[in-house]
């Protein structure tokens, strides 16, 4: 596959890509009009679905958690999750461009046809993962709204997780319409969480493609560190370029995994305390799917960023550079103190995303789902 190929390759995935930028960092200017509602739609549905899963809670509230009230509170949780992500996001519009241009640097500027064959083969490959996580995810998500809208239906005036302000309930078809509006909301927030979420899984399936290129690169020269001057100088610009992509990506999602973490425990423990009031409810399990998805996603970018990068910095450290002269010496000496850092994705600076912590944020929600059940036993037995 030629340099042209895989830029070919790239402009197709691109105008998705900016979408979900647009609409994760909902910044509209510059796009067309049918966009520009789009995106502002899609938000203030947001804002509205939040509003409303609030005024609902307030509303019905009377000292028990209920079936109807934790998916409000899923539905309330989810928007302050979407909302926060989304200013984060904002903030960092500009270094969200800039990853972008540098995706498609990796995809036209290559040294030599070596790198460009392996380059290649990788891009190709994560490039068509992604597509298929678009079309899977897009799916899990139009699945659990869908079910979810039915099954309200089906429940009548107890499928209302969200009640309009200054509405009146006496309203006639008042609980049709809050049904109605409800589907319309829900399925406009989960539009923006489906693009804001594939467009920062594009970002990590590509740091993962430029890892890979470079230890397949080094893995086929291992004797050339020695006989060709340019090798390690090739070797050096692109493990720095991977470091930078990796920090850069870090940086913007800097605080918006904490918050994911955060949220996630509260949204698995209402649908883990759903799911074991209602065991045979529909709703439950295509929820929980669609929320351990969007949690698992950076997980697993966190841990095989980390796997590759070792295998990378292991891979480096094992080629003959002591056989360079003292002056090569030297400088690849200084490219091994890099690899010597541990390179992943972290929450706040302070937690490591990876599988390790997806099932401790999972374990904590469903311990608290478990106390719950427990204590409101405890309390029916004593009453």
């Amino acid at each position: 596959m030629s340099v042209e190929s895989n830029l070919e390759m790239f402009n197709k995935i691109r105008p998705k890509i900016e979408l979900g930028i647009t609409i994760a960092t909902f910044y509209a200017t510059t796009e067309p009009r049918w966009k520009r509602m789009f995106i502002k739609v899609s938000f203030t549905s947001t804002l509205l679905c939040l509003v409303s899963a609030t005024y609902h809670i307030f509303n019905t509230f009377e000292g028990q958690l209920t079936g109807n009230l934790a998916m409000s509170f899923i539905l309330c949780v989810g928007c302050i999750q979407i909302i926060s992500k989304s200013i984060l996001m904002r903030y960092h519009r500009h270094n969200l461009l800039k990853l972008l241009e540098k995706m498609q640097i990796l995809h036209n500027n290559f040294q030599n046809e070596e790198i460009n064959y392996i380059a290649a083969k990788k891009l190709k490959k994560f490039n068509d993962i992604w597509q298929i996580c678009f079309k899977l995810i897009k799916a899990i998500i139009a699945m659990a709204v869908i079910i979810f809208s039915i099954s309200n239906i089906v429940r009548g005036k107890s499928g209302v997780i969200a009640q309009i302000p200054f509405i009146p309930n006496d309203l006639p078809y008042y609980t049709q319409l809050m049904l109605f509006i409800q589907f319309i909301l829900l399925a406009m927030a989960s539009i923006f969480v489906f693009y804001t979420d594939i467009c920062i899984a594009f970002f990590g399936f590509e740091i993962m493609a430029a890892s890979d290129i470079l230890y397949d690169y080094i893995s086929a020269n291992t004797d050339r560190i020695q006989k060709d001057p340019d090798f390690l100088k090739i070797i050096m610009i692109r493990y720095c370029e991977v470091v930078d992509n990796i920090e850069l990506f870090n940086k913007i999602n800097f605080i918006a995994n904490l918050i994911q973490f955060a949220t996630s425990i509260f949204l698995s423990f209402a649908v883990f305390f759903f799911i074991r009031l209602y065991p045979k409810h529909p709703v439950g399990y295509p929820t929980v799917m669609s929320i351990l998805v969007e949690l698992f996603i950076p997980c697993l970018f966190g841990e095989f960023i980390k796997i590759k990068m070792e295998r990378l910095s292991s891979t480096l450290y094992l080629t003959n550079w002591y056989s360079l002269s003292l002056k090569d010496q030297k400088s690849f000496l200084i490219v091994l103190l890099i690899t010597q850092r541990e390179y992943g994705l972290r929450a706040a600076g302070m937690y490591d995303v990876n599988i390790y912590t997806f099932i401790k944020v999972v374990k904590m929600a469903a311990s608290w789902c478990a106390f719950i059940f427990t204590l409101e036993a405890v309390q029916g037995k004593t009453a």
